[in-house]
């Protein structure tokens, strides 16, 4: 079975949460999303903003564990 694009994008986003680099985020009205970040900051995005800054923020969040300044929390698989 393969992901959706919109499944790959909410998968993101909860690492995203879980490892503390956003507070929430929720799908808005007509098909797009909020993010809030820890300043409390609502973005509201239609998916295809929602799309590239996800992708960059999971991108800057990859590069920071790569050059090891944040350690993930996610559970190394066995």
């Amino acid at each position: 079975m393969f992901a959706t694009g919109r499944e790959y994008l909410t998968g993101m986003l909860d690492v995203l949460v879980y490892e503390g680099m956003l507070l929430a985020w929720r799908r808005a009205p007509l098909d797009g999303y909020v993010i809030v970040s820890h300043e409390g900051e609502e973005l509201t995005l239609t998916t295809t903003q929602a799309q590239l800054w996800i992708q960059g923020a999971f991108g800057a969040y990859l590069s920071l564990v790569d050059q090891g300044r944040i350690s993930p929390r996610m559970p190394k698989g066995t």
